[in-house]
């Protein structure tokens, strides 16, 4: 067993014994770092990590939309949101463009690079989450998926 996996159950533990019950915010914030961890490294044979690979699908679904849309739909802070977009351009895979309706604004657009980028990368995380994912069987993974459906849409309607 590695050092790294006794420290994380001793750390549950410890959480454990000062809570009242289960340690759902920690498993959730730990099942959340080993699996974009995981992404993330998958990802890097890519050039991109997750953030890029949300930029991307967003707008591959939506379209063209502001910096300060794809910060809000994707819940990084503006700053995070230049620099991934600055990447994603730099590696030609979106761009920025002039909205007509105010020269002072741009929207950002994915490119065919972008699109091709896209569906490799996304690709290869799938196949990152399906090696997570594989103590789970069919039943189980979707009662998981139900259960942080419904968990993400009570947290998006709290705000």
């Amino acid at each position: 067993m590695s050092s790294r996996i006794r420290a994380d159950q001793q750390v549950q533990a410890g959480v454990t014994g000062a809570l009242a019950g289960p340690p759902t915010g920690y498993l959730l914030n730990l099942a959340h770092r080993y699996a974009r961890a995981a992404a993330n490294r998958a990802l890097r044979a890519h050039g991109i990590d997750l953030r890029h690979v949300g930029v991307l699908a967003y707008l591959a679904q939506a379209g063209p939309a502001s910096q300060r849309a794809l910060a809000a739909a994707l819940q990084l802070d503006k700053s995070s949101m230049v620099y991934v977009i600055d990447e994603l351009e730099r590696q030609g895979l979106a761009e920025r463009q002039r909205t007509r309706q105010d020269r002072r604004s741009h929207a950002v657009r994915i490119t065919s690079a972008g699109e091709k980028r896209l569906r490799s990368a996304g690709a290869t995380a799938s196949a990152a989450m399906e090696e997570l994912l594989a103590p789970f069987s069919p039943a189980e993974r979707g009662q998981l998926d139900e259960l942080l459906s419904r968990f993400v849409d009570h947290a998006r309607q709290r705000g």
